[in-house]
């Protein structure tokens, strides 16, 4: 495994992280479904995170493809502003792609538009992990976070708790509680578990490989 670098200047308006990209075993429904990897940057105001799915043999039996996500933006006095978020095929056919315009976001899935109001704050899935690992490594985890999906906004409630060497954020969907996303950081600020449960059962698992 790469030397992981790790690089913290905090001057209010400054932030630096770079790592090396990080690879994980993915589990959907309880079944291996193949890897995944990840990679996280921030440099003075701007970030990018990206995220590729490899399926194994089984998941594309199921309809699973191979897929990158991509979100670039902007970071102002430590809050992750996102400015596009794709989703693309590894041949590049686009899946999903969501411009954020203030409060305002424009979506793009399969052929149709959309338009959807937000709040400043709301971030797609992939900002919001570089978001949580920032406000950890700074000690400021916010009360909640808003998450856009391609269809809807959605208000999670964080939780935190230390389990060994881990820091362990819940985020539970307010006010049902139907969806729970648990990210497990190591004490540098790297992601060592995803894992997403719906309706009390666990949907999608990714554990870190070394």
């Amino acid at each position: 495994m790469k030397r992981i670098v790790l690089f913290i200047f905090c001057l209010w308006a400054h932030y630096s992280f770079s790592q090396d990209t990080l690879s994980y075993q993915v589990s959907v429904k309880g079944h291996r479904a193949g890897e995944a990897t990840l990679a996280i940057t921030a440099e003075a105001n701007a970030y990018q995170v990206v995220l590729t799915l490899y399926p194994n043999a089984m998941a594309k039996l199921l309809g699973i493809d191979d897929m990158r996500e991509m979100a670039v933006g902007h970071i102002n006095e430590g809050h992750y502003y996102p400015k596009r978020y794709d989703r693309k095929t590894l041949d590049d056919e686009q899946l999903l792609s969501v411009d954020f315009d203030g409060k305002q976001a424009y979506i793009e899935k399969d052929g149709h538009s959309s338009k959807l109001p937000i709040s400043l704050d709301s971030q797609d899935p992939l900002t919001q992990i570089a978001q949580i690992q920032y406000d950890l490594l700074h000690g400021q985890l916010a009360k909640s976070y808003a998450l856009l999906t391609d269809k809807t906004l959605r208000k999670y409630q964080t939780g935190l708790s230390e389990k060994k060497q881990w820091r362990v954020v819940t985020l539970t969907q307010i006010p049902k509680g139907e969806r729970v996303l648990k990210l497990w950081f190591d004490k540098q600020g790297l992601l060592q578990r995803m894992q997403k449960n719906k309706r009390g059962k666990k949907d999608f698992d990714m554990i870190r490989k070394y």
